[in-house]
Parts: C-alpha cells; structure tokens; sequence
C-alpha cells in the first residue's frame, strides 16, 4: 500500500493506494464521496479557455498551420514551432495531435471523433481549426456545454450518456480519472463504429518515475487519479474485452521529473515556486530542466517512460490480436 499526499493544490490531505501484486496497477483505495472538490475552477485542463488560448487573430492562422502539419503534412512547421516556441501547452498539443495521427482519421476531415474527458475542449477546438467537422467532446467536469467557432461541441456528460457511433474515441489523460477504467473502455468499444478505433494517452506506473519517486510521482495525482495502469494491467484488461493493442508509443516529458523533485521538497503543482507556474521561481536550473527533458527521451525510446499512448481496436477489424507493437 502507497500513502500518497495531495500535492497540485496542496491540500493537506492523504489518500491510501493499493499495488496489484500480479501487474503493478495502482489503485485509489476509498474514492471521496465529493470528487468535484478536486477540481476547482482553475485545474489546469478545465480551466484554459480555447476560443481564448487559440481564436484570436493571428494566433488562430498559426495555431491552424501547426496544426494542420502534425494532422495531415509531414510536420516540420511543428517541429519548428515547438523548438521556437518553448510554452509547454503547445508542445503538449503537438504530441497529443501526433498520437491522434498513429491512432488514424479513417474518414480523413469527416471522421467523428469523441473526445471523452475533455476538459475546457482545447482538443475538440484543435480539430476543428484542422477541418475535422464532427468533433465532441464529453466531460462531467465541465461548467455546461457548449459550441464551439471551430464546429466542435462541448457537452456536460459522462460516456455512458453518450449515442451515436465514432470512428475514433480519444481518452487523453482521463481514464485514470475513472472509477472503473474496464467499464468505461467497454463503453467506448460499444460505440464505436466499424474500423474504428480506440485511442488511450495516460500515466503508467510501469515506468521508471514510479520505481524511482513511489508515492511522491507526480503522475499518482491522489487523489483524482483513481487507477493508474501498468501496461500489463492495461493489456489484460483488452484481452477480456476480446480487443487489440495496436501499438504503443511512450511520450513522457521531464514533467515525470521536476514534477515529482517538487513534491520531495513541498512544492505543489500549482505552487508559486512551481515549474507549472513560473519557470523562472522553481528551485531548478536551466540545465537541470534540460537534462530531464533529455533522459524522458531516453526512456521513452526504451519503452520505460512515465506516459504512453495506445491504439486499440476490435480483432473483428483485421488489425490482430492484443499485441504491444512499439512505434
């Protein structure tokens, strides 16, 4: 059993987590009754609003050609939009757009695309600036719905309220934010539309972060993260849904790093002091935030880095069985 403190916000409050002996899954022990508590106005994926970080003119034509290169060209504006500019939201976007490109948009800019979890709807507004017209996303975080100029819709909803078929159903970062990551990865495939697929961004305790930090990873973030899956863990629960892992992709950051530093020294996320925050006050130098950029790459290239994206089908699409092919 892990004790893990909740350290974005610094509430002096600690959660229990149980260790799967067989896998390594993490799991929140005791869910709180009043999840909502733990997200405020300001967390971070709720509270940035897109018409506002990328509709305003002139940010919305660079915004659409970067992200029209990672979707659909060879994506070097990306490249050098992310090495010119160092705002960790747009190179967030970037990577998260280059899992949507290996996930695939089977029916090109008329895929329906099912954002589950979305938060403020930064991805849903992202696609639509790309052209992809039948965008949604779902979230029971939200304040309320919405529309978006881009086409895309926001909707204060939870999957299991969800109809309609998708081509592609995205959970970035919010299936450790369920209480049952197997029913909710069965809801997706029950509405997903033939040869379509499933496409998964989350933190792994399988990782390198989590032998090193153990309860002070950042990536545990008690207690909203209430499963926190190894890959194993991940690929079991495909094989008793009769699904296929497509392939994986590490795409970790330094975050697993300086993140988890800050909560040795009672630094909280969302701190003052805190990279998140203000660079410039952290407690970390330049270089020192450079080198764990550096190692995170080394780690992903070894299939060991703190986050990963999966690609999972039904076999019934011809794409294969469970597998864990690397990309």
């Amino acid at each position: 059993m892990l004790t893990v403190r909740e350290n974005m916000f610094g509430i002096s409050e600690d959660f229990d987590y149980s260790v799967c002996a067989d896998c390594g899954s993490v799991a929140l022990i005791s869910v709180p009754p009043d999840m909502a508590r733990y997200y405020p106005s300001d967390y971070y994926s709720v509270g940035l609003d897109p018409e506002r970080a990328m509709g305003a003119p002139g940010v919305r034509q660079f915004a659409r050609l970067v992200i029209g290169s990672v979707l659909w060209g060879r994506g070097i504006l990306s490249g050098m939009a992310t090495a010119a500019i160092p705002r960790r939201q747009l190179r967030t976007l970037v990577s998260v757009l280059s899992s949507i490109r290996r996930a695939g948009l089977v029916n090109g800019r008329d895929t329906r695309v099912l954002d589950v979890g979305c938060g403020s709807g930064m991805l849903v507004f992202a696609l639509g600036l790309a052209g992809v017209k039948n965008v949604i996303g779902v979230d029971p975080f939200m304040s309320g719905g919405r529309d978006l100029t881009t086409g895309g819709q926001l909707r204060h909803q939870d999957l299991s309220e969800v109809e309609g078929l998708y081509d592609l159903i995205m959970f970035h970062h919010s299936l450790e934010h369920v209480p049952d990551p197997e029913a909710s990865l069965r809801q997706a495939m029950e509405r997903l539309a033939p040869g379509g697929r499933v496409l998964v961004r989350m933190p792994t305790s399988s990782s390198n972060a989590f032998e090193t930090y153990g309860a002070a990873w950042v990536s545990l973030d008690a207690p909203r993260h209430l499963a926190v899956l190894s890959r194993s863990g991940l690929s079991t629960l495909c094989e008793r849904l009769g699904v296929g892992v497509l392939s994986v992709t590490d795409d970790s950051t330094g975050f697993q790093f300086w993140g988890s530093e800050q909560y040795l020294l009672g630094i909280p996320l969302m701190d003052p002091r805190s990279v998140m925050v203000k660079r410039g006050d952290a407690p970390f130098s330049r270089r020192q935030l450079r080198g764990w950029e550096e190692q995170a790459v080394a780690l992903n290239q070894a299939g060991q880095g703190d986050q990963a994206s999966w690609v999972i089908a039904p076999v019934a699409n011809g794409d294969g069985g469970p597998g864990t092919d690397r990309t």
